[in-house]
């Protein structure tokens, strides 16, 4: 047993609902390379963070398909997906999926049509007109300045 003062009124808690679907501004938080439960290949999971409106501070994941031993229409949505990302953040040539955290864009999210509780990102797009350009990160994904991108004045 522990002895604590904490008082639930004043906290609210998080929310693991799936996030309507819309489009909304958001950067990659984090990412991982994972192989295939299968084995036939390998890809990456990719975190989304909502920086901006009513659901900022939420999150979004996604897979997207890399290398796919034994199905090339697979192989080549993943890349399509991963280039649109690339470009959505201005990164023409990825050598590290650290190099696109922190970078603000705009994601459509759609609810799953099989399972209508979980999100699904159905587009990556530059971040709309009237913003600045993204910063140009360093190794490790940090920014010239030190602070995430979006996060600066």
């Amino acid at each position: 047993m522990a002895t604590i003062s904490f008082n639930a009124a004043e906290v609210q808690p998080s929310s693991f609902d799936a996030l309507p679907a819309g489009t909304y501004e958001a950067v990659i938080a984090n990412s991982e390379a994972k192989p295939m439960k299968s084995g036939n290949g390998m890809g990456f999971n990719f975190e989304f963070e909502i920086i901006s409106g009513d659901c900022k501070g939420r999150k979004v994941f996604s897979w997207i398909t890399f290398e796919h031993r034994t199905s090339p229409d697979a192989q080549r949505i993943g890349r399509e997906q991963l280039s649109a990302i690339c470009r959505a953040v201005g990164v023409e040539q990825l050598n590290d999926t650290a190099q696109l955290h922190n970078l603000p864009m705009t994601i459509t999210v759609a609810l799953d049509k099989n399972d209508p509780t979980r999100n699904v990102i159905k587009a990556y797009k530059a971040k709309k007109s009237g913003t600045a350009a993204p910063a140009q990160q360093q190794p490790g994904g940090a920014t010239a300045g030190g602070a995430a991108p979006w996060a600066r004045t």
